[in-house]
């Protein structure tokens, strides 16, 4: 009866967070310098003409919003598959080195090549793969156990960073737009940022989903997977290849933003309680769900005063963060 209960409790949550989407999207497409009615954002989406209304909604608001679902949705599940494999749940993408790592490669293509938008997508996931390979490197001796890896991962991210600074620094030209898109934000998003994000975040996600199961045994003991018949390594290796993928293409597309893939699978987690909080097959659908709803909802608010939407996920993510961590010492794990 208990589970019954906590299942309806699941599948309430996923329709309020579907419909919380739709009212976010409504808000968001009547929101801006020209405001429109709820009235006429229904009339633009559902009989669209050649007036001003159907050209603010469908080219100027809608990419926007399908931006910020598709990126939040594929941040917290990377996010999801980072702290599968390491094994711990205050690790995200960034941590590994993988958001660091696809920004260097795209601000060196800004900076040094000069590099079109449309080649974001490929430099990012360049660089990305290149920090993950880095990152594997290091942790190889150890056989990738998880905690290795995440302190590669650390490592790597650092360096990244430090290096995207030096390399603004240096350079003589006006940096600013650089600055502000390393910021992260979905504003001025057109349907190109949305082909080009789609198919890669779509697939990862089939791809991931199919990985359950796998995902599920790489939680236990190493020593208990082999015991299983398990291929550690190789899994690991695969889930972290989809994060990348998940990672690279949404900061290609929006710039990095942090803490959604921290934040939302945690969100998820509280959702769930604790019998159902280590199971993908909950986990995962659920943190994608509210990985798109942090966005979407930041950038509504963002809409407001054009405010970068990695502003407010930095704002609402680093409070979090440090209520999960005084959590963890609370119960006596260590970070």
């Amino acid at each position: 009866m208990i589970t019954q209960i906590k299942l309806m409790r699941i599948v309430g949550f996923s329709v309020l967070a579907f419909v919380l989407l739709l009212l976010i999207g409504l808000v968001s497409l009547s929101l801006g310098d020209f405001e429109l009615t709820i009235n006429d954002v229904f009339s633009a989406l559902t009989t669209p003409s050649d007036n001003v209304q159907t050209f603010v909604v469908w080219q100027l608001r809608m990419p926007r919003y399908f931006v910020a679902l598709l990126a939040g949705a594929a941040l917290a599940t990377a996010g999801v598959l980072t702290q599968t494999v390491t094994q711990n749940e205050l690790a995200s993408p960034s941590l590994v080195g993988v958001s660091s790592g696809a920004a260097l490669a795209i601000v060196i293509g800004m900076v040094m090549f000069n590099l079109s938008p449309k080649w974001y997508t490929f430099a990012g996931i360049l660089g990305a793969c290149s920090a993950l390979t880095i990152t594997l490197s290091l942790a190889w001796r150890y056989q990738l156990q998880a905690m290795d890896l995440l302190l590669a991962g650390m490592c790597i991210s650092l360096l990244s960073a430090a290096a995207v600074t030096i390399l603004l620094i240096s350079i003589s030209t006006d940096t600013r737009g650089i600055f502000y898109w390393l910021i992260g934000s979905v504003a001025n998003r057109t349907w190109q940022h949305v082909n080009a994000l789609a198919p890669i975040v779509l697939l990862a996600l089939i791809f991931s989903f199919l990985q359950i199961k796998r995902l599920n045994i790489l939680q236990l003991d190493d020593n208990i997977v082999k015991t299983l018949g398990g291929k550690v390594i190789t899994w690991r290796i695969q889930a972290l290849f989809i994060a990348v993928l998940l990672t690279a293409a949404t900061v290609a597309a929006t710039g990095p933003i942090a803490f959604v893939g921290l934040v939302a699978p945690h969100i998820a987690r509280l959702t769930l309680g604790q019998l159902y909080a280590c199971k993908l097959q909950f986990l995962l659908p659920l943190s994608t769900i509210f990985g798109a709803v942090l966005i979407a909802s930041a950038d509504l608010f963002a809409n407001y005063q054009e405010i970068p939407v990695g502003i407010l996920c930095v704002l609402f993510g680093g409070p979090t963060l440090m209520a999960l961590i005084q959590t963890k010492w609370r119960k006596g794990a260590t970070v």
